[in-house]
């Protein structure tokens, strides 16, 4: 037989409504009752009727998080934040794959939206702009999350928060250069606008300390191991007397230290290198990576508060939330 909140309620000795509260932490239920109710729920193996619940509040309390790549270390550090605030505000996130590609990425919002989610998060993508405009026609609440978009948002009214992408490219550039007259820079994907950032700032910097450009000193790969790798070997054959590298992530800058190593230069005796993101390996790489400490719970946390704000009280917003970069000095750089 089915057991009912009423069951439970009459077994503990309390109201439904009590129940109700404690079941959906909607109200102030005091710790001794709050113990026995929960205790007679476990007691009973009670499972309220989501489905009955959402139909009476009208929300699922479930916010979908729409992630580019799922093996980026950097990415689920953020949905670790967003999870973390979720659950202490009384929310599910459940997680939908993407894989950076924009006909998935708007095949997954749809997915989200036939499941009656209360809001969204995305990781911002060269064709996330067509979707956010599809998602606000729907009056779903949602937030960027992490990767600035690089086209006009001024006719989609989303929060957007971020590491500061340009400081943090800067604190490194700034430290590298210190030490180098012949840097170059191992570039992410330009379909990436945090890669388009650190980029800008190596042309930049270049600029601001008399080193004259040239487009040999840059090579693109995948923010990857293997990417950085094969970055750098075409690097030296074209600059072989480089003596800096700025790798536009972790992974990226892991791949530069062992093609380094390969050729014969000593890091750091003979070029500096530092990544981006301070991801756990870096650490314990040979020798130990200089890189920026990019925050990932915290900007997770940070996005999904505000997202829940702006379900539960409507305060729309349009405001982009930097998150400050931090440099991390270790034997690289």
């Amino acid at each position: 037989m089915r057991i009912t909140i009423k069951d439970v309620a009459r077994r503990a000795g309390v109201g439904v409504g009590t129940v109700s509260r404690v079941i959906n932490r909607s109200g102030p239920v005091k710790p001794e009752t709050k113990a026995r109710v929960e205790a007679t729920i476990r007691e009973l193996n009670y499972m309220p009727n989501e489905i009955a619940r959402s139909m009476v509040r009208g929300t699922t309390r479930t916010v979908a998080v729409v992630i580019p790549d799922m093996g980026m270390s950097v990415l689920m550090g953020m949905v670790q934040g967003l999870n973390e605030v979720a659950y202490e505000r009384g929310y599910t996130v459940i997680a939908l794959d993407s894989k950076g590609e924009a006909d998935r990425e708007r095949r997954m919002v749809r997915v989200a939206r036939e499941k009656r989610v209360d809001g969204l998060v995305l990781f911002g993508t060269p064709g996330t702009t067509g979707v956010l405009r599809q998602i606000r026609k729907w009056g779903l609440p949602v937030v960027v999350l992490d990767r600035l978009l690089t086209s006009s948002l001024e006719d989609v009214q989303v929060p957007q928060v971020a590491i500061d992408h340009i400081g943090g490219a800067r604190l490194a550039m700034d430290l590298l250069l210190r030490y180098s007259r012949r840097p170059v820079h191992v570039a992410g994907p330009m379909n990436a606008s945090s890669a388009l950032y650190r980029l800008q700032v190596f042309g930049d910097m270049l600029a601001e300390h008399d080193i004259p450009f040239d487009q040999r000193f840059i090579e693109q790969g995948e923010f990857t191991y293997e990417g950085g790798y094969r970055a750098t070997l075409a690097l030296l054959e074209r600059v072989p007397d480089l003596d800096g590298v700025f790798a536009a992530n972790d992974f990226m800058a892991l791949g530069v230290l062992r093609a380094l190593a390969e050729s014969g230069r000593r890091v750091p005796d003979d070029v500096r290198v530092v990544g981006f993101d301070d991801i756990f390996m870096a650490a314990l790489s040979n020798p130990p990576l200089t890189t920026i400490h990019h925050p990932t719970t915290e900007i997770g946390r940070l996005a999904m508060n505000i997202l829940l704000d702006v379900m539960e009280r409507g305060q729309a917003s349009s405001d982009v939330t930097l998150v400050p970069a931090r440099l991390v000095r270790r034997q690289s750089c």
